[in-house]
């Protein structure tokens, strides 16, 4: 049976969402456990209508199938590239990290918080990913837009849209809370910006997200404005769709009431 990474593979891997999915991915993971044809991807070529009823949601295929992946690999030697400490817990060793300003343990059984709360799927999908990718040597120091990078003009739009935007708009008139919500997640200011706030915050070790915060201006008409950078090396440490997630995540956690 193909993986939820075979099918994957066969897609343009853009997220141009003509399937009705919003990521590749999820249609990959629909199409694993059955709620999704194949066909319903324009760019995979000779694919059936066959459709079953699926047994569980996309995210938690996918979850599952990635826990899978974790009980082969060595946490203990992955451990320094991403940053993390290799600890012993209930399930035998775990790898403990910072995961927006919070320890997170990920073993081979679950992916949970310091109070043994199982974090959520598409978070655990995210861990996961990072974990795999393994880490690979040090970041360049050098900060980046998203458009710098591959294939990245159609979600160039997804971030302005969920991440930008989003903050832009939460924090308008108040770029204090801003810098105050960041620095409550391990964010450290970053001195001599051009912008009225700048903060980078590490969402991971080793995927952190700098953040410039222009206030608006009532009387010229200006509105507030938002960009994220990325480390130039960032597609050594997650893919580019789970890097989109991670600024999401960031801008949920920071203007979460």
């Amino acid at each position: 049976m193909e993986t939820i990474f075979d099918i994957l593979k066969q897609t343009k891997k853009d997220n141009c969402g003509q399937c009705g999915y919003p990521t590749c991915m999820a249609f990959a993971a629909a199409v694993h456990t059955g709620g999704c044809a194949k066909s319903a991807c324009p760019y995979i070529k000779g694919a059936t209508d066959q459709v079953k009823e699926p047994v569980q949601d996309p995210e938690t295929a996918l979850a599952k199938e990635l826990k899978q992946k974790v009980k082969g690999l060595d946490l203990a030697q992955r451990a320094k590239g991403l940053g993390a400490q290799i600890v012993e817990s209930e399930h035998g060793k775990a790898l403990r990290l910072r995961y927006l300003g919070r320890d997170v343990y990920i073993s081979s059984e679950r992916v949970y918080s310091d109070d043994g709360t199982e974090l959520e799927t598409r978070d655990q999908i995210l861990l996961y990913n990072y974990l795999f990718f393994g880490g690979k040597g040090d970041l360049s120091g050098e900060w980046v837009g998203l458009e710098s990078f591959p294939n990245s003009i159609s979600k160039v739009v997804t971030l302005k849209r969920y991440t930008e935007e989003k903050v832009a708009r939460h924090f308008a008139g108040r770029p204090q809370m801003f810098l105050e919500r960041c620095q409550a997640i391990d964010g450290v200011n970053v001195p001599d910006c051009q912008a009225d706030a700048c903060v980078t915050v590490p969402v991971l070790p080793k995927v952190p997200i700098q953040l410039h915060f222009w206030d608006e201006d009532k009387e010229d008409g200006f509105p507030a404005e938002v960009k994220a950078l990325f480390d130039k090396r960032a597609l050594d440490f997650l893919d580019i769709e789970s890097l989109i997630f991670a600024a999401e995540r960031l801008a949920e956690t920071i203007t979460q009431e």
